[in-house]
């Protein structure tokens, strides 16, 4: 008898067994549960030593409730976001990584973190892991590289020019980058034409040692005559001289500039200003006679003083005659 009952039992049991798979599957295929998927991970590439970094990842449950959210530095965690236990945010040490006491955003579709007081030893690899919940607990990561450096925070200066020019003049001008970890390429432009090269000077380099950092800037000289920019009977003209400064790193990162004006007059500006080099031309403007006499009495005497010379043979002929 005890034989029969265990048997009954044991068959019993395995109805249920097999009656729960089939509802397990019946559940699957009504609400089918995919891999949880990473969709996307914010690292910056380069960041300046004095700025406040934002680090995100967001990723797709697929119906899974989130069990956790780590973030790494190398192989180091330092930091985790576990919902369902209390307290839900926990932080470990690790050098170089100083997480802002409100810089933390994470629910079930995105976890972003903040991290300040930035050293050389910030850099390395980040990673984002992601965890779904039992039964599964399935896992997704990713990771970028993340380099701290020291940025220009300023526009580059120009320095050397004069506020008028004349043909036959050079305009002669030096630009000077911000101090920066890494190399600076500075391009001078006049009227938003690059300047050819043959119109400049090697970039000439200056260095300071800083703690754990090399700092350098970099400084560009121009020597470009005025007759090159336009051609003869121009009577007056304004340059727009700019310098832009780039860092080769920084793809991300659009270069500082810096612009200023001068103006190119024709000698006898003085006397008829005015003329039409530009599309939007203004028509030409007499001086008053006020003016204008003083220069043609220095003309004229200037014109007799040449003709001497010549008038003085000419004028002893004519009295032997």
């Amino acid at each position: 008898m005890l034989q029969n009952g265990g048997g009954m039992i044991q068959r019993w049991f395995d109805a249920w067994v097999l009656l729960l798979w089939i509802v397990a599957l019946a559940v699957q295929e009504c609400w089918p549960v995919g891999a949880i998927q990473l969709t996307d991970i914010n690292v910056p590439e380069i960041v300046d030593l004095r700025a406040t970094v934002t680090l995100a990842c967001s990723y797709d449950l697929q119906n899974q409730k989130l069990h956790s959210v780590k973030w790494y530095k190398g192989n180091r965690e330092f930091f985790r976001y576990a919902p369902a236990i209390i307290p839900p945010l926990r932080t470990f040490p690790v050098e170089g990584v100083q997480l802002a006491s409100d810089g933390h955003q994470c629910n079930a579709f995105v976890c972003r973190i903040r991290l300040t007081r930035l050293e050389r030893h910030s850099g390395g690899e980040y990673r984002c892991e992601i965890s779904g919940d039992a039964p599964q607990f399935e896992l997704a990561n990713s990771s970028r590289n993340m380099t701290v450096e020291v940025l220009p925070q300023h526009d580059p200066i120009i320095s050397g020019l004069g506020a008028t020019y004349h043909p036959g003049e050079t305009l002669e001008a030096n630009c000077t980058s911000d101090l920066s970890s890494l190399g600076t390429r500075l391009h001078f432009f006049v009227n938003d034409k690059p300047v050819p090269i043959e119109y400049l000077q090697p970039p000439h380099e200056t260095t300071l040692d800083n703690d754990s950092y090399l700092l350098r800037y970099r400084t560009l000289e121009m020597h470009l005559p005025v007759d090159r920019l336009f051609p003869k009977g121009v009577d007056h003209a304004k340059l727009n001289i700019k310098c832009i400064a780039a860092i080769d790193s920084v793809r991300t990162t659009a270069g500082r500039e810096t612009a200023t004006t001068v103006t190119v007059q024709s000698h006898h500006w003085w006397i008829v200003m005015g003329g039409s080099i530009h599309s939007g031309g203004h028509r030409s403007r007499v001086l008053p006679w006020s003016q204008i006499a003083p220069l043609l009495s220095l003309l004229i005497i200037t014109s007799l003083l040449n003709l001497a010379p010549i008038l003085t043979p000419i004028s002893r002929l004519l009295s032997w005659r």
